[in-house]
């Protein structure tokens, strides 16, 4: 007589990876990921990030910036399989300054489009930012933020004067309010 055994359990083989970053990446993260916890795929920009940095990238230079915050991403038997369990110290920076990066374009770019006008509308354009993502001075210091968009701003500017997906050619002062003319 045959017995019904159960089913035996599926085993999860995922790793999962502690990633050190900087406070205000670690509160970008949360915003656009939903959580400081994620399961890595190519499917996503952040998941696929962290299966690409698990290759060897002898370019990077370590920095002596120590991160008490940590995005944790849980790397599926399959991907490990090919790429490998370790993120070294280099590759853990190199995500940091990646997201970073992606950060500061976002915020600069939102600066741009929103508030073209005077030095006082970027700041507020930029505290408006960092309050939706709950970054403040303790994260990353504003001052730090505005000098580095000063230094890329006239380069953003250039890249948003392109041509449209309709073949015109579409500059930025098309979608940005201009100083009003003051009428005598």
């Amino acid at each position: 007589m045959a017995q019904n055994l159960p089913d035996p359990p599926i085993v999860n083989l995922s790793v999962t990876q502690n990633i050190p970053v900087a406070n205000h990446v670690y509160k970008y993260l949360l915003a656009i990921c939903g959580s400081d916890h994620i399961e890595a795929s190519r499917s996503t920009y952040i998941g696929s990030l962290i299966l690409s940095i698990q290759g060897r990238n002898y370019d990077v230079r370590i920095k002596k910036t120590q991160f008490t915050k940590f995005f944790r991403a849980d790397i599926n038997e399959c991907y490990y399989e090919k790429t490998g369990l370790v993120i070294t110290k280099e590759n853990a920076q190199l995500f940091n300054d990646q997201i970073d990066q992606k950060f500061r374009d976002e915020l600069y770019r939102n600066m741009l489009i929103n508030d073209h006008l005077t030095e006082t509308l970027f700041l507020k354009s930029m505290r408006r930012f960092l309050d939706l993502y709950q970054i403040n001075e303790d994260d990353i210091k504003l001052e730090t933020l505005y000098r580095d968009f000063k230094r890329k701003k006239d380069r953003l500017i250039s890249n948003f004067n392109t041509i449209s997906a309709s073949g015109t050619n579409c500059e930025v002062s098309q979608f940005v309010p201009q100083k009003k003319q003051n009428k005598l």
